[in-house]
């Protein structure tokens, strides 16, 4: 089957980049309008203004800014499987002639090859009649299928192949029965494989869930767990990211030891094997590093971050060590997040989730808890090790403290909110005692 792809928006989240950079560059627009496709209807800009603003950040955008989460791995699965991709794009100044056209081009290509996007032929098309020419070159190229997320593009196409939608913001309103919509690559996957015929799970709502019978939901979460292991994983990612973390953790991990001295307790109950969900209390920033310390610095380990933590300035180092990024805000990207835990998990990676969500500033002794990582336990099967950590970096109030609670597992069976709660009484009593031996320690230094 031959697949045509579309890029600024579908292979990239343009619609994240403008808005992420043009709240920098616009910064007194009162009128910001988030459903709109283009800078110009996003911040109410003129045609001038606009140019001005891809003047100063066009060329990031060309040479860095990634490709969305699993495009590289989903296409080049489809490619082993026997499709062709074609990359039919509208990117700007790619039709032109001369040196500017050139360049553009080349910028695509270089960016394709990077980010490993697999195609077997690239297609330019006009920005300014993008579904004019979409048209025409899916026709000459007998394209049977397009994945695009611009509304005139979607409705010029689908009644010559089958089109599916890349879901956004700027096409949220856009209903048709004919034409299917996708959050995220692992759902264009399996909307490929129904295309061809093929036999694809479809999840099915907690209300759903809860109706079967204890057999039934067995069966169920049996299916789901297969589900997700034959989603495309970008196994090269992954490891690249893994040797980097063990790299990391053999320089910094001796100083961080060293000059801060964490007390780890129950370090035996730590399982042998990897696909573990590790969660764990959150007081700072800086938890993360001993908790790497008290797992150890040989176990390779997936921390869920909030996007935001990206734009500091040790945010490349987490995306280099296999940091997953989610934007608790967005529902899609939720949902994306936790498609690939559950994949990491179930291809034996370890993953790391503070279920408070954010750092606890002292409103509680424990922030509510989030029930997604129990929910994610449940179902991939995997085992959960529950931690507690204090801040005590400054040592004032007894040492920095790690405490292991011991394994459990979620069946298909259990109610994931009773479990939740399970979670947070185990990690309060953790807790608890790290603050029960500091006032000790300290009580013996007097």
């Amino acid at each position: 089957m031959r697949i045509g792809v579309d890029v600024d928006g579908v292979l990239t989240n343009l619609q994240r980049y403008q808005l992420k950079y043009g709240k920098k560059y616009f910064k007194n627009c009162k009128n910001l309008n988030e459903n709109e496709i283009d800078i110009e209807g996003i911040f109410c800009c003129t045609h001038k203004e606009r140019e001005k603003f891809w003047t100063r950040y066009i060329w990031k955008y060309c040479l860095s800014e990634p490709a969305r989460e699993n495009a590289s791995a989903t296409l080049n699965k489809l490619k082993e499987e026997g499709h062709e991709i074609y990359i039919i794009t509208s990117r700007a100044h790619t039709t032109e002639k001369g040196i500017t056209g050139w360049l553009f081009r080349k910028m695509l290509i270089y960016w394709l090859k990077k980010e490993r996007i697999p195609y077997d032929k690239i297609i330019f098309c006009s920005e300014k009649n993008s579904d004019i020419d979409k048209k025409k070159y899916c026709i000459e190229n007998n394209i049977d299928v397009m994945i695009d997320d611009k509304v005139e593009n979607l409705l010029a196409l689908k009644d010559i192949v089958k089109v599916i939608c890349f879901e956004d913001n700027n096409n949220q309103y856009f209903n048709d029965v004919s034409v299917p919509k996708v959050k995220n690559f692992n759902q264009f996957y399996t909307k490929i494989q129904s295309i061809c015929g093929k036999e694809t799970f479809i999840k099915e709502s907690i209300e759903e869930i809860n109706n079967k019978s204890e057999e039934g939901k067995i069966k169920y979460f049996a299916k789901l767990k297969e589900y997700y292991k034959k989603l495309p994983y970008d196994k090269e990612k992954y490891e690249n990211q893994e040797k980097n973390y063990l790299k990391l953790c053999k320089i910094a991990l001796p100083v961080f030891n060293k000059v801060f001295k964490p007390v780890v307790f129950n370090r035996e109950l730590l399982p042998k094997e990897d696909g573990i969900l590790y969660v764990a209390n959150h007081n700072n920033y800086y938890d993360q590093f001993p908790i790497i310390s008290a797992i150890g610095g040989k176990i390779t380990i997936h921390f869920l971050t909030a996007t935001k933590m990206l734009a500091l300035k040790r945010g490349k180092l987490y995306v280099k060590t296999g940091s997953i990024s989610i934007d608790r805000e967005n529902k899609n990207d939720r949902e994306t997040a936790s498609d690939e835990v559950k994949k990491i998990l179930l291809n034996n990676g370890n993953v790391f989730i503070f279920p408070e969500g954010r750092t606890n500033r002292g409103e509680d002794f424990l922030l509510q808890f989030h029930p997604g990582a129990v929910a994610i336990a449940k179902e991939t099967g995997c085992k959960i090790v529950p931690m507690a950590v204090n801040d005590n970096y400054d040592k004032k109030d007894g040492p920095l403290c790690v405490r292991f609670g011991e394994p459990f597992t979620v069946s298909p069976l259990d109610d994931v909110l009773v479990k939740t709660e399970y979670l947070k009484n185990v990690i309060r009593e953790l807790k608890t005692e790290n603050i029960e031996y500091c006032k000790k320690v300290k009580k013996m230094r007097k």
